[in-house]
């Protein structure tokens, strides 16, 4: 399953993950759209891995 880099949320597909990046990780300018660094979440990420870890089994 791939994860955002930018913020951990985890998605079933690449597809879901390119279109969440798109949405909530760019914003458009009159250049185009791009990255938008005040959408970085290290620390919610941070969490949701460890609870993702808790949660598996080995």
């Amino acid at each position: 399953m791939p994860e955002c880099p930018h913020c951990g949320k985890w998605f079933r597909s690449n597809k879901g993950l390119k279109q969440h990046i798109t949405k909530v990780h760019t914003v458009d300018t009159p250049v185009g759209r791009v990255f938008d660094p005040s959408t970085l979440d290290p620390i919610g990420a941070m969490e949701r891995r460890a609870k993702r870890a808790k949660r598996r089994k080995w």
